[in-house]
């Protein structure tokens, strides 16, 4: 015969441990995207495409495709790149929304733009 102070016991265990089960399996998770690469081309005179759309976390990575030498420059420099020339690239993590341009060349300017999930 089985002890009823064990059956107890594992009834007590079991009304523990079926919240926990309960909440691991059946809460969502968000959908959330994997980080991307996107690619700005400095070429012209111009960072191509002027305007990026990303999700936060995603990579920009800057060519010079100019034959001069451009740098990326956040509107408030809050980050900047080294000054970049032909054929060289720079990469950035981006997290929020923000305008840039070129310091060496300030009629250059871009935007990154990050979609609200």
């Amino acid at each position: 015969m089985i002890n009823r102070s064990i059956l107890r016991r594992g009834g007590v265990y079991l009304l523990l441990l079926l919240p926990m089960l309960f909440f691991n399996c059946c809460t969502s998770t968000t959908n959330s995207v994997p980080p991307m690469a996107h690619t700005v081309e400095i070429k012209d005179m111009k960072f191509q495409p002027q305007e990026l759309w990303l999700n936060s976390g995603d990579t920009v990575v800057f060519i010079n495709r100019d034959m001069v030498a451009h740098d990326v420059t956040e509107k408030n420099k809050a980050w900047a790149s080294p000054p970049l020339l032909t054929g060289q690239s720079w990469r950035k993590v981006i997290t929020e929304s923000t305008d840039y341009y070129c310091s060496i060349h300030t009629v250059m300017k871009g935007k990154l733009s990050v979609r609200v999930q």
